[in-house]
């Protein structure tokens, strides 16, 4: 039993700092989420439409796995909300920045 206690201990204390990293590393991510407006959402899926035409959701979705192995989640969110939008453009559906007010 004396020796659980430091364990538990020390394991606590490293998933703590693993979780203060983690915080610092991805507010960069949150920043620049918070800045994409709908506008640059949708030049993105343009220009992977462009250049990967019908597997351009496909693209997308590779490049949100990319973010999400290297633990940028919002980086992965974004992709997705590329992916969507590349889904409306390619059904015919106007962008939603095109959208009348």
């Amino acid at each position: 039993m004396r020796g659980i206690f430091p364990t538990l201990l020390a394991f606590g204390f490293g998933l703590f700092i693993l979780m203060m990293v983690w915080r610092v590393l991805n507010k960069g991510a949150k920043i620049r989420r918070k800045s994409l407006g709908e506008g640059d959402i949708d030049r993105s899926a343009d220009e992977l439409i462009a250049q990967h035409g019908e597997a351009a959701g496909r693209a997308a979705a590779k490049l949100g796995e990319q973010c999400l192995a290297i633990g940028d989640f919002e980086g992965e969110a974004v992709w997705k909300l590329v992916a969507k939008a590349i889904v409306k453009l390619q059904s015919g559906e106007p962008a939603d920045n095109a959208k009348a007010p």
